[in-house]
Order: C-alpha cells, then structure tokens, then sequence
C-alpha cells in the first residue's frame, strides 16, 4: 500500500465502511488520496467483501449519483488492500461519495460517504 506519510492529515479524505447490504458484508476503509507513484487515488484498505455472488465496480461520484461519476473500475475481491486509479487532472473537489455497483446489472449496491 502507498505511503501517504507526506500528506496533510486534513487533506486526506477517507471513510470507514462496515455495512450489509443485498446480503453481503463489506467491511475496511475507502480512502481518496495521493499515491506518490499513482497521483491521486481511491485506496481500499482491509477491505472485506463477505457472501457477494457478483463482480463489483467502483465508481467516484457526486452524493451517490452514478450519472455524476467517474467510473474507476472492478474490485479486487482477491485482495483486500488495492487501489484505483483517478484519471490524471480530474478535479476530486465535487466528488464526495463511492458507489460500488454490480457490473453485470450496473444496480448500486453500497454509497460510501467520504
């Protein structure tokens, strides 16, 4: 996992998830962040996904809404610290929420609050 040693405590957005949600457990911490390596990231650390049949997707977005979103791709259910990617120069400003989403039926499953 990145070291984010080098940041302003204040500036690092993060979230503390342990929910049920359609029968499965998600359960770790979502962090929007910079990777020295990367640029700016959504980190998941320790993050446990229990009884969830799908494949899931993440997406960055504006008070949960999907049509507001940067899609930022599949979860790693094999790992459970991994990060994704933010497109270089996007503005992370307006984005206050992550939505994962089942990736076959795109329906939303959880809305992380950041």
């Amino acid at each position: 996992m990145a070291d984010m040693s080098g940041q302003d405590p204040s500036e690092i957005t993060m979230a503390t998830v342990d929910e049920e949600r359609k029968g499965a457990t998600f359960r770790g911490t979502v962090i929007l962040g910079i990777d020295p390596d990367a640029g700016e990231v959504v980190f998941f650390r320790d993050f446990l996904i229990e009884d969830y049949k799908g494949e899931l997707t993440a997406n960055l977005a504006t008070d949960g809404d999907i049509t507001k979103s940067i899609d930022l791709g599949e979860l790693d259910h094999k790992s459970p610290s991994f990060r994704l990617p933010i497109p270089l120069g996007t503005d992370t400003l307006p984005y206050n929420t992550v939505v994962l989403s089942d990736k076959k039926s795109k329906k939303k499953i959880l809305t992380i609050n950041l």
